[in-house]
């Protein structure tokens, strides 16, 4: 019996059913494709599909495979690609895929919210990236394996590489536009929730294009908070450039509450805020800390101390000097931040 493409649609995510035709099948494949209204779409569906057929070997290069996730370049004579196959382990995320639900039961982290949350940040900040296709392999109905796809950022590097090779105007060239996206972001109320130096976009060739922000699968677009938002991604976007060195700690804490007053204005700077930035800049926090929870709670009440002493007890944080508290509150020295101003 063959199966419609209007059965094929019933009850799958509505974001699929809005930004794409489908799903497709080419001739002798297992896999299923969401196609964007772009003629390189099917293009680059066609020549993964052929590389997940063992079909075609020449066109597609694997360049990562790591935690369930491997990372491809498509290779076409319209442009490259890059091509993501997403991990849906444990099996419940199959039901989170189908249905596009995003939660602690079927998972965050799936194909189909990885495709509505980047689409989502796109449409809000236009600082996000296209997506072309997403396929996927069906078992018993539901997704096994899903596979994203997107257009190649030729000439654009992470921030990072960027960061380490540039001088110090070009470094106040890239803290400012990193600025300008978390300012975005904040007035949009999304916080990604993954962010890092390999997470933001910078391009090569033109120093004055907006960075651009990738890998939004972890994505929240419902914050409640975003001064607290904004406070999480400073501290540890601020700890990713320059490290976690004890000596520059008072400098990166006024630096960070400066980018926060801009950014938040001045009732996004309080007792709450001024800990969440104190504890981004010196801990790791996401095996300690919900910060999802955090971004979209009704109301926010943070004990400093008690939530540092729970971030301590990682290994990862161990090590590390622990804060001076005054009546909750991190005492820091009054130092002029580095980066002051626009």
């Amino acid at each position: 019996m063959t199966i419609s493409e209007r059965q094929r649609r019933l009850g799958r995510p509505d974001v699929l059913q809005r930004h794409f035709h489908g799903p497709i099948r080419f001739p002798g494949s297992d896999w299923q494709w969401w196609l964007a209204n772009d003629n390189a779409a099917c293009d680059a569906a066609e020549r993964m599909d052929r590389h997940l057929r063992a079909a075609d070997t020449k066109t597609v290069t694997t360049l990562r495979e790591r935690k369930g996730r491997s990372i491809f370049r498509i290779h076409s004579d319209r442009g490259d690609f890059f091509a993501k196959e997403i991990s849906l382990r444990p099996s419940r995320k199959y039901f989170g895929a189908f249905f596009g639900v995003q939660n602690r039961l079927f998972g965050y982290d799936h194909g189909s919210a990885e495709v509505d949350n980047t689409l989502t940040l796109n449409d809000r900040t236009h600082q996000g990236h296209d997506i072309l296709c997403l396929g996927e392999r069906l078992r018993a109905g539901l997704p096994t394996r899903q596979l994203l796809i997107q257009p190649w950022l030729d000439g654009w590097i992470n921030l990072g590489e960027a960061f380490q090779v540039a001088d110090e105007h070009g470094r106040r060239s890239l803290l400012y536009r990193m600025e300008a996206l978390l300012k975005a972001m904040h007035d949009a109320r999304i916080c990604h929730l993954d962010i890092n130096n390999g997470n933001l976009m910078v391009s090569t060739q033109d120093a004055k294009a907006p960075l651009r922000a990738i890998d939004c699968a972890k994505m929240e677009t419902k914050v409640t908070q975003p001064a607290v938002s904004t406070a999480l991604q400073i501290g540890k976007m601020l700890r990713e450039l320059y490290g976690r060195d004890e000596a520059d700690l008072a400098t990166r804490y006024a630096q960070a509450r400066a980018m926060q007053r801009r950014i938040a204005g001045e009732d996004g700077v309080n007792e709450a805020t001024d800990t969440l930035l104190a504890l981004s800049l010196r801990y790791r926090l996401s095996k300690s800390l919900s910060r999802r929870k955090l971004v979209t709670a009704p109301f926010v009440n943070i004990d400093g101390p008690a939530l540092e002493k729970c971030v301590r007890a990682s290994k990862k944080n161990a090590d590390v000097p622990a804060i001076v508290w005054a009546q909750d509150h991190p005492v820091m020295a009054d130092e002029v931040p580095a980066y002051s101003g626009h």
